[in-house]
C-alpha cells in the first residue's frame, strides 16, 4: 500500500528571492551571483522535494572533479535535509556517493566531469546539478546534457547551474555567458527568462530557461560580519567587490586598464543634483547598445577653502527599442520637470564628430539632432514639456576630440589627485560609467573597444567604452585650460 506524503513549504524555508522557483521546471535553471547568497541551499531543497514528489527522478550531482562532490552537493543536500527534518526519508551513501529516496527508486548520483565515460554510462538521468558551474567547460556540459533522457511517464528533464561569475579568463569568452546571456539578447541583464529555439522538421522546438541573480544581500541569514567582509573589498579589490559582493561579471585586473587611477572608494559616492548650478551634458550618438549621455555639474567651493567638485549625478543609457538621441533627450526633459532641475541652465559638449554632416543628409548632423531633442515636445496626452536650451547652450561642444593617449594621461593624473584643488565624484547609480572606468582596456590605437554581435537585433556594436568617452569629453571641456597646460608640460 502506497504511503501519502504531505509536505508544507513555509516561507522561511528559503530566502524570499528564490521562493517562486520551487515550481520551475524549465529545461535550464541558472542561479548565479555573489558569494553566500544561499542559492545552493535553495537548489538543494528544491531537488530534495522533486526527488520526493516526482514520479521518476534521477539527478546527476556534477562537478569538475568527481572527488569534490561529497564535500559539495552531497554535503549541502544532507545539511538542508537535516535542517528541514526530512533526512530520514533518504538513505545517505558515501561510497559510492548516492542519495536514495526510501519511498521510491528516485535518487541522486555523483559524477565527476573528469570521468566522461562514467557520465555517459549513467542510465536514464533526468536532472543535473552543476555546482561551481563557472569551472566547467562547454564540452563537459554537453556530455552531461546529452545524457539526460528518459521514457518514464511524467518525468521532468532539468539542468540546474549554480555559480559565481568568477571566471579565469575574459567572461565574454565563457560559454555560459555566450549561450544564455549573449546569444539570447541579455548581455547586460542579470535576471531574465526565455527559450533557446531550434527548428526541427519545420517545427520550432523550444527549450525554456530561467536566469536568477542573487547576492549576499538577498540572504537574510548572512551574518553582518560576513557582509562587511565582502563589502570591504570595495576599497581594496574592485574585482572581488564586483564578483563576490555584487555578484556581477567582471574582468580581472590585467595591468592594461585604461583608467588605472580610478577607484570606487575615492570617486564613487552619493552625488545629488545641486539646485542653481549649471548642468553640462556630454553626448555620444550611438544607438546600440545605447546612446550614452551623462549630466554633470561643477560646484566651486574653492573660495571657501574647498575644491572644485566635478559631479556626475545622472547617466542616460536607454536601450533598444527606446535608444537614440531623440528619446534620450526627451527622457532628460521629463526628468528635468519631474525632479525640479529647471533652476539650472543646460550646456552641451560631446564627440566632435557629431558636428559632421550625415552621409546622404548634407544639411543635417547628429549635433543638430541633440539640440532638437532638447527643444521641448508634446506628450501623447497633449502635455507640453518645455525645452532646456538657450542661445549659449552649444558653445562648449568640442570642435576637435582630444588625443586619446594624451587625455588618458591627463584624466588619470586628475583621478590620482594631480590637480590638488579639483576632485571628481560619480553617483553610484551611474553603473554603466563606473563599469567603463573599471573595465575599459588599452588598445594599440587608444581604447580597446571589442565588437559584439547581437544575434537577436542582427547588429554589431561596441559593448563597452561609450560612457568613458563622454566622461573624457566632459572633463576635457570643463578643464580645458588645465588640459592644455598638462599637454604643454606646465
Amino acid at each position: 500500500m502506497e504511503r501519502e506524503l504531505e509536505l508544507e513549504i513555509l516561507p522561511d524555508a528559503v530566502n524570499e528571492r528564490f521562493f517562486p522557483l520551487f515550481d520551475n521546471y524549465d529545461r535550464y535553471l541558472l542561479l548565479w551571483g555573489g558569494r553566500d547568497s544561499s542559492k545552493s541551499d535553495f537548489v538543494a531543497l528544491k531537488l530534495l522535494l522533486d526527488c520526493l514528489t516526482l514520479p521518476y527522478f534521477k539527478c546527476i550531482m556534477a562537478r569538475k572533479i568527481g572527488d569534490t562532490v561529497a564535500d559539495s552537493q552531497w554535503a549541502t543536500l544532507k545539511a538542508v535535509a537535516e535542517r528541514e527534518g526530512i533526512d530520514d526519508l533518504f538513505t545517505w551513501g558515501i561510497s559510492p556517493c548516492v542519495i536514495r529516496c526510501k519511498g521510491s527508486k528516485n535518487l541522486f548520483v555523483a559524477r565527476g566531469l573528469d570521468n566522461p565515460k562514467k557520465v555517459k554510462s549513467t542510465k536514464d538521468p533526468t536532472h543535473a546539478w552543476y555546482e561551481e558551474a563557472n569551472e566547467i567547460s562547454e564540452d563537459d556540459h554537453d556530455i552531461v546534457g546529452t545524457t539526460l533522457r528518459t521514457s518514464h511517464a511524467g518525468a521532468v528533464i532539468q539542468e540546474v547551474f549554480t555559480f559565481n561569475p568568477d571566471h579565469q579568463e575574459d567572461y565574454k569568452s565563457f560559454w555560459i555567458w555566450k549561450k544564455f546571456f549573449d546569444a539570447t539578447g541579455h548581455a547586460n541583464d542579470t535576471s531574465f527568462a526565455g527559450s533557446i529555439d531550434v527548428e526541427v522538421d519545420d517545427e520550432v522546438v523550444r527549450r525554456p530557461f530561467t536566469v536568477l541573480h542573487s547576492s549576499i544581500r538577498d540572504n537574510r541569514w548572512a551574518p553582518k560580519e560576513r557582509v562587511a567582509q565582502y563589502k570591504g573589498y570595495e576599497f581594496t579589490n574592485p574585482y572581488r567587490y564586483r564578483v563576490w559582493y555584487l555578484g556581477l561579471w567582471a574582468k580581472k585586473e590585467t595591468g592594461n586598464e585604461f583608467y588605472p587611477r580610478f577607484s570606487r572608494a575615492t570617486h564613487v559616492k552619493p552625488t545629488d543634483y545641486v539646485p542653481g548650478v549649471n548642468i553640462l551634458q556630454s553626448w555620444d550618438a550611438n544607438s546600440l547598445p545605447y546612446c550614452a549621455m551623462l549630466c554633470a555639474q561643477a560646484l566651486d567651493t574653492r573660495s571657501q577653502g574647498g575644491k572644485l567638485q566635478l559631479r556626475v549625478f545622472r547617466e542616460y543609457a536607454l536601450r533598444s527599442p527606446n535608444s537614440g538621441i531623440r528619446n534620450t533627450g526627451r527622457q532628460f526633459l521629463l526628468d528635468r520637470q519631474a525632479q525640479g532641475w529647471q533652476q539650472s541652465s543646460v550646456y552641451l559638449t560631446g564627440d566632435a564628430s557629431l558636428r559632421n554632416r550625415k552621409v546622404g543628409e548634407e544639411r543635417e548632423s547628429n549635433f543638430q539632432d541633440v539640440q532638437s531633442a532638447l527643444m521641448g515636445f508634446e506628450t501623447v496626452d497633449g502635455n507640453r514639456i518645455p525645452g532646456a536650451l538657450h542661445g549659449d547652450s552649444a558653445d562648449l561642444w568640442l570642435r576637435r576630440n582630444p588625443n586619446v593617449d594624451r587625455r588618458r594621461d591627463f584624466i588619470n593624473y586628475l583621478l590620482a589627485g594631480g590637480l590638488h584643488n579639483v576632485e571628481v565624484q560619480i553617483d553610484p547609480a551611474c553603473t554603466e560609467l563606473i563599469a567603463d572606468l573599471e573595465l575599459t582596456q588599452k588598445g594599440i590605437d587608444g581604447k580597446l573597444k571589442e565588437k559584439y554581435h547581437d544575434k537577436v537585433l542582427g547588429a554589431t556594436y561596441e559593448i563597452r567604452g561609450h560612457f568613458s568617452d563622454v566622461f573624457d569629453y566632459w572633463l576635457c571641456t570643463v578643464l580645458a585650460g588645465q588640459y592644455e597646460a598638462f599637454k604643454d608640460g606646465r
